[in-house]
């Protein structure tokens, strides 16, 4: 996963992530492309979850290194973020002053519940419902695959018999559609539901506090809830993120683990706290 992935996450100061083989960015926090540094060109599409300023700071600063610096200064950026969100615009406007006559190659999707865009041949990003704050517009996003599965009916054939229909022509009609779930990320958000991240390969979930009662407004989700949607929905790796600075990690990483060990989930587990990847738990 540490090949595939990088981000950074720290609560009210910046938080993003650079999924790499999806060509994928969700969220823009500060300091995103300083530490995407030659790979600032990669990213095709960038989701926004929310437009509060830990997410959406390093949005100027992304867009400008991708059109002044030295690489695919014409690769299109598609940006895919919460119809009506208020961060959002006044980054977009902050652009439009400080770089007023430049031309940058941008598409701008606002997205609600539903929304699709294509990323690469048989993939697409959807964006989901979540639940954070009143004031601010927020989604969560998932990117689903098609795939072929054998139908339930033939689901006890042999490999050999698999084969055998393959030859005579017959193998096609033994199979269906079905809709992936290869990456998930809630954003900012209380537990999303988890019939929408069914066995997804990776699920990256709000985390931000250890406990129930140190939750005072129902905005962020608590690790208990986290792993639950993660056992809930059978996937395979659960990155839990935006833990709460409040808590001190000497002392938070081992109660973090405990929860992990006693919540029934048996995935990989790590959480991004800043730049890295904490192993919590692996499965055998």
């Amino acid at each position: 996963m540490r090949d595939s992935m990088r981000g950074f996450s720290r609560g009210m100061y910046a938080n993003w992530l650079w999924h790499k083989p999806l060509q994928l960015l969700v969220d823009a926090g500060e300091g995103l492309q300083l530490a995407l540094g030659s790979q600032v060109f990669s990213p095709s599409v960038l989701a926004i979850t929310h437009g509060h300023s830990d997410h959406v700071l390093g949005l100027p600063g992304l867009i400008a290194a991708r059109r002044f610096g030295k690489g695919a200064v014409d690769k299109p950026l598609t940006i895919v973020y919460p119809e009506g969100s208020r961060g959002v615009q006044a980054a977009r406007d902050l652009l439009g002053t400080a770089y007023a006559g430049v031309v940058f190659p941008l598409t701008w999707v606002a997205a609600t519940p539903g929304t699709a865009v294509q990323l690469g041949k048989g993939r697409r990003l959807e964006a989901i419902p979540v639940r954070h704050t009143d004031n601010e517009a927020a989604l969560g996003y998932r990117v689903i695959e098609a795939r072929k599965r054998l139908k339930p009916e033939f689901s006890s054939l042999s490999q050999a018999d698999i084969e055998a229909a393959a030859r005579q022509g017959t193998r096609d009609a033994m199979l269906e559609d079905v809709a992936h779930v290869v990456f998930a990320h809630s954003g900012d958000a209380m537990p999303i539901d988890p019939a929408l991240v069914t066995h997804a390969d990776i699920l990256v979930h709000d985390a931000t506090f250890l406990h129930e009662p140190d939750r005072r407004e129902p905005i962020h989700a608590t690790t208990e809830e986290a792993l639950e949607v993660a056992r809930q929905a059978a996937v395979k790796t659960v990155v839990l993120y935006h833990l709460s600075i409040r808590y001190d990690r000497a002392t938070a990483l081992p109660a973090l683990r405990a929860q992990v060990a006693s919540s029934g989930f048996t995935g990989d587990c790590y959480l991004l706290d800043e730049a890295d990847f904490i192993e919590l738990a692996v499965r055998p």
